[in-house]
Formats: C-alpha cells, structure tokens, sequence
C-alpha cells in the first residue's frame, strides 16, 4: 500500500532461442534453459543455450524469448559466455535495448581493437552455445 512494500516477486522459467532480427526458423537444441526473478519493475535472468543445428536465421543474431520486455528508457549490457562460434572473436556481449524483449549480439574479432560488430549468422556454428547473465528494469 505504500511505495516500500514489495508488493510484486516472481519466479520463473523462460525458453531461450538463438534467432536472427530478420527470421528465425528450423533451430534445434542440446540445451534450452532460463530462469528468472522479478522483483518490483527489476528482472534479473540467466540462461544456458546450446544449438545442434542453426537452422535459417536472417539478420543479425540475438537471443529471443525473455520473460519481460524492457522498460522504454532502458539499455543495459548482458553477460555472455560462447563456445564454438564459426568465426574467431576474442570476446562477445549482448546488449538489451529499450522496449524490447530480445538481446542482441555482438562481438570483437581482434584484441587490437574495441570495435565491435552485430553477430551475423555466418558467425555462428551448428554447435555454438552461449551463457547469459543480466539484471534490467521493465515497464511495470
């Protein structure tokens, strides 16, 4: 009843998909697993994805499926762990941005430099997997 009671927690699962900004299709999975814990307009979610098979993925590369989209003024980093990508990067990060409800992928492919790309589809194997880790805020 006042602004200092916690009034709204929850716990949960959520279905992590490896897909593209443009198309997603025809992925299968060794490992598909997320959870989540709300608390007021915060989430704080992990998650373990594992391909066996690409599939059709157009666009850049993301990860689909959160539980809650993004509050509209909110953009937040996300971090990844990777294995066998098709293309050599030397580190990979997500990026959440504002009102939405996939993260998106990006990497850098040499440790000379801080510029950092989208993830194509070309970058990643049959077999890449990632873990996740972020805290972001919701709209409500």
């Amino acid at each position: 009843t006042n602004a200092n009671t916690l009034d709204d927690y929850e716990e949960g699962t959520w279905t992590p998909v490896v897909g593209g900004a443009g198309g997603t299709s025809g992925q299968t999975y060794s490992a598909q697993a997320g959870k989540y814990v709300k608390i007021g307009k915060w989430v704080f979610l992990s998650a373990y994805v594992a391909l066996t098979a690409k599939g059709t993925i157009t666009g850049n590369v993301e990860i689909q499926g959160l539980p809650f989209a993004t509050d509209a003024n909110v953009f937040n980093a996300v971090a990844f762990n990777w294995q066998t990508l098709a293309a050599a990067k030397v580190f990979v990060n997500g990026r959440l941005e504002a009102s939405a409800s996939v993260i998106s992928v990006f990497g850098i492919g040499a440790a000379a430099t801080s510029s950092e790309t989208a993830l194509a589809t070309a970058d990643i194997a049959n077999t890449t997997a990632f873990m996740i880790w972020t805290g972001y805020q919701t709209a409500s």
